[in-house]
């Protein structure tokens, strides 16, 4: 049996932004989603992987990324 990783990521804010953090969390072993609930929109994305170390770092350079988008936004 072979042993998965799972994380997940959720953020909630306007359309647009979200829409661009959906597109910089489009990359192999994410998931993502963006669901719109009244005048925001809900992020969802997982990541999964075989090795926790792995998926450690796939989720840092995410968070990295959303991050960099989040603050230029400002």
């Amino acid at each position: 049996m072979v042993e998965s990783y799972r994380a997940t990521i959720e953020w909630v804010g306007p359309a647009k932004l979200g829409t661009i953090l959906l597109s910089a969390a489009s990359r192999p072993g994410c998931s993502a989603n963006l669901i719109e609930t009244g005048g925001e929109v809900r992020l969802i994305v997982t990541i999964e992987d075989e090795s926790i170390q792995s998926l450690r770092d796939t989720v840092d350079d995410l968070m990295v990324a959303l991050a960099d988008i989040e603050e230029n936004d400002q």
